[in-house]
């Protein structure tokens, strides 16, 4: 296949865009049926007619590989006179996957009138579905965390936070999208897979398998530690409008109830099958929001009569470099992030971009409104788990707590899937099986035996929450971060548009630095 030159669609370039457009248009895009030209799709995503901007198209744009790049066609051993001492064997294999699967899947084009969106958006969930991508991502970030993000925006203020906030959602998309192109366009079925790839040694999927695990491990054991509170509280203490007295649970029962009822959930090797339980993860936040918002009025205004008051920009580098932590966090999808898209039927670049963006989008809305609400309600008092500001009897608290309580049970299937698929690797691998399809048994049984570890560790330990936020800075961190600029800038830079590689892989090496700075500065 050529490369032809071509003149692309008129559009209005910003004028810092306009040289940088040209340039990269002076080299010509290997033509892919309904692949659009990448500069020309990210400009018009800013401006069109003067309309908004169209941020999915902007991440079409950044992140469609620009195959067609004189760079990229030596590298990737494509070019007519190969320079042998250029080419990289990795990427001559990646190339040829490329050149198989970019027309079938990015030239595709929809037969007739596209269903309505109410057709779309409440037809039945199929298990391939953009859908079911975009719930099980938005799952496997939302979960006890939340209940720090009002504190977070205390240590801001409200304006800080939601910029924060915002920059951490569009750059954990932004390496949400590198992982699932480099995973679509190479083939490959899990992270670490991606990562070997790219790296050309076997040492480095062994390490982030073992990173997986432990980080895995820490959110598992301390979702049920937060079981192990709520259940008791709930219990305990209910409303005086069901009339009915409470009665004690203890906590080991609370939390060996919840492992055995999340036992049956983690069975499953396929992601899919997790989908409903996914999408009840944001309704029950939702029914959460909803109760914070409507007290945040009459609390605020006796936040204010009380002569406290709700800043709207605070930044000290400490307590903003501790805010971005839990805002980083917040967003930790990326452990099933190649899971889906193995799922995902025609995982073309424009519907990868759409499940990740809709994805951040719906837990930025739920985490934002969340976040000012609280700190809204409460200001500089807000605790790290703000429900404690609330005091006891309140039936719409003790509301709150129940869904609290529900939404970390169905957030625990699926944080434990991408756990329990490392350490099947793990294990295969000691076996000498290296490289060896993870089935069903034994994707069961290593969920089994990470469910018991992390049932008796919690069970012995109640207060694991600086240890786990030092561990989560740490693995977290690499996980969304570091890990994805490496296998952006070792396996995807020839194959990246030259105007953006250069800000994509900066911009998520600075979170990963962010990431690591908040463990490093507590220790300072």
């Amino acid at each position: 296949r050529r490369s032809k030159p071509h003149a692309g669609p008129p559009f209005a370039w910003a004028s810092f865009a306009r040289p940088l457009g040209r340039a990269v248009r002076s080299r010509g895009a290997l033509e892919l049926g309904a692949m659009q030209d990448q500069p020309a799709a990210a400009a018009e995503a800013w401006c069109v007619g003067g309309e908004c901007i169209d941020i999915r198209k902007w991440f079409v744009g950044v992140i469609t590989p620009d195959i067609g790049n004189q760079v990229c066609r030596e590298r990737c051993g494509s070019f007519d006179k190969v320079d042998e001492s250029i080419a990289v064997p990795r990427l001559v294999a990646a190339a040829s996957t490329i050149y198989e699967t970019s027309q079938e899947l990015d030239g595709y084009k929809r037969m007739g009138a596209q269903p309505p969106l109410s057709s779309r958006m409440f037809s039945p969930l199929e298990p391939d579905s953009v859908r079911t991508c975009t719930a099980n991502l938005a799952a496997t970030a939302l979960g006890a965390g939340a209940l720090a993000l009002p504190y977070a925006f205390s240590l801001t203020g409200v304006g800080l936070g939601l910029l924060t906030l915002t920059f951490a959602g569009l750059v954990s998309a932004l390496s949400l999208q590198v992982l699932m192109v480099a995973a679509r366009y190479t083939n490959t079925q899990s992270y670490s897979a991606v990562l070997e790839l790219a790296v050309g040694s076997g040492a480095a999927s062994t390490l982030l398998d073992c990173v997986v695990l432990l980080n895995g491990i820490g959110s598992v054991t301390c979702i049920l530690i937060f079981e192990g509170d709520f259940v008791p509280a709930i219990a305990a203490r209910p409303p005086s409008v069901l009339g009915s007295g409470g009665f004690d649970v203890p906590r080991a029962a609370a939390v060996m109830g919840a492992a055995l009822l999340a036992w049956p959930l983690t069975w499953s090797a396929n992601i899919s099958a997790l989908r409903y339980v996914s999408v009840a993860v944001p309704c029950a936040m939702l029914a959460t929001i909803a109760i914070v918002l409507c007290d945040a009025p009459s609390l605020h205004n006796a936040l204010r009569a009380a002569g406290d008051r709700v800043v709207w920009w605070d930044f000290d580098l400490r307590r903003w470099l501790q805010a971005t932590a839990i805002m980083i966090n917040a967003f930790a999808n990326h452990m099933n992030a190649i899971a889906c898209v193995t799922q995902m039927h025609r995982p073309s670049v424009a519907r990868i971009v759409k499940a990740t963006f809709n994805a951040n989008l719906l837990v930025w809305l739920l985490l934002a409104a969340l976040g000012a609400g609280g700190y809204m309600s409460w200001g500089a008092a807000t605790q790290g788990d703000f429900l404690l500001n609330y005091p006891d009897g309140r039936a719409e608290i003790w509301v709150c707590r129940l869904m609290l309580a529900v939404i970390v049970y169905l957030v625990l299937p699926v944080a434990l899937f991408p756990t329990a698929r490392s350490t099947a690797q793990l294990l295969l691998s000691a076996a000498g099986h290296r490289g060896a399809t993870v089935g069903a048994r034994m994707h069961a049984l290593s969920a089994t035996l990470l469910l018991v570890a992390c049932t008796a560790t919690a069970l012995r330990v109640s207060n694991v929450a600086s240890v786990l936020g030092v561990l989560g800075g740490l693995f977290a961190s690499a996980l969304m971060f570091w890990f994805p600029a490496t296998v952006f800038r070792l396996l995807l830079w020839p194959t990246q548009p030259v105007v953006f590689r250069g800000y994509v892989c900066a911009l998520i090496v600075l979170f990963g630095v962010l990431g690591w700075a908040s463990v490093a500065i507590k220790f300072v």
